[in-house]
């Protein structure tokens, strides 16, 4: 009886096994589909002036614990995730499932080994952060094309590595199904950002997460005519909770600087209500850019200019982008970030 007991505790052992094996088994890459590390060293540097605008997470940064338990503000004390599931490319946590309609596969798992889970970057809500990209609200025709234009090569930048690898290997109804699932979720309930004009931010710095962290204490930093600070509102951004934003300081003077920029600087170009509409919330499927991180703007606007976000998507903005100083840029990207959502 024992040695019959002792033989199937021995098997139970063996297919516990086993079955551990098989779940920690990788999924092959698929070929021809360019990896994220491999793409990073060929993405073009960011300009000079613009490199606050690309936050990157900074080398030999301490070993944080993966096994930390976290949970966040306002979400159900029964829901617990240890950091790792929080960095989880393939089913990061959804820490307020009743805000948000059902998730499509696609947005909240992804799928192995190329499409990580829209949530991990943009989050639940889509507001997503300063070094990725709000993509809450966005017209579905314009969100589409904008995967192809990563797929195309038509969209690189030194933030761009993860989307490009994951446009390579994204189906056609995996785009659909993320295109709506977004494009459902409103501006106006998530707004992820706080635009304050100043001389002097909180001082701050990029965490190992990339994104800008407060220090601890009363220290200031000057804010520069060309630079903006975004930073988070709440080390709770680094469990990905979507309810946090960011705080944006702009330089003195910017807000109204840019304001004069987006009426078409003197007759310089077309307004940018002439296509995002009135209110800069965006028209059939034009995106919305009132409210967006300025980060995000300064980002799009100087690849635009400098080449690095081209073809078919760029619109009319082929011909306004290049006439736009990088001064202009910093302003504008202040105003509209100001105006609501």
């Amino acid at each position: 009886m024992k040695k019959r007991l002792f033989a199937a505790l021995a098997l139970l052992h063996v297919l516990s096994l086993a079955v551990t094996a098989l779940a920690q088994q990788r999924v092959p890459n698929k070929p021809g589909v360019p990896l994220a590390r491999d793409l990073q060293a060929k993405m073009p540097a960011p300009q000079a002036v613009f490199e606050w605008a690309y936050p990157m997470a900074p080398t030999g940064g301490p070993r944080l614990d993966p096994d930390e338990v976290f949970t966040v503000q306002g979400a159900d004390p029964a829901l617990k995730f240890t950091r790792r599931e929080i960095n989880n490319g393939f089913g990061p946590p959804d820490w307020f499932p009743k805000d948000h309609g059902p998730m499509p596969r696609v947005v909240s798992n992804g799928r192995e080994p190329h499409v990580r889970a829209c949530t991990l970057c943009h989050l639940t809500s889509g507001i997503g952060h300063a070094e990725s990209a709000g993509i809450h609200g966005l017209p579905v025709k314009y969100f589409i094309r904008q995967i192809v234009a990563f797929k195309e090569g038509d969209r690189v930048n030194i933030r761009a590595p993860n989307m490009i690898e994951l446009s390579h290997d994204m189906t056609a109804q995996e785009i659909r199904d993320a295109a709506n699932y977004y494009a459902r979720q409103r501006p106006a309930q998530w707004k992820s950002v706080r635009v304050v004009e100043t001389s002097r931010a909180p001082a701050n710095s990029i965490a190992p997460s990339g994104k800008r962290m407060f220090h601890k204490g009363a220290e200031t930093m000057p804010v520069g005519p060309m630079t903006i600070y975004e930073v988070a509102e709440s080390d709770q951004v680094e469990m990905r909770n979507p309810r946090i934003g960011f705080a944006a300081y702009v330089p003195p003077g910017s807000i109204a600087k840019g304001r004069v920029v987006a009426l078409g600087n003197n007759g310089t170009f077309r307004s940018c209500a002439s296509c995002h509409g009135n209110d800069l919330r965006g028209r059939e499927d034009v995106p919305r850019i009132a409210g967006r991180s300025p980060s995000y703007l300064v980002r799009q606007l100087a690849d635009m200019k400098y080449g690095y976000r081209k073809g078919k998507a760029l619109g009319d903005m082929k011909e306004i982008a290049p006439k736009l100083t990088d001064a202009d840029i910093v302003n504008v990207a202040a105003f509209v970030a100001s105006r609501n959502p």
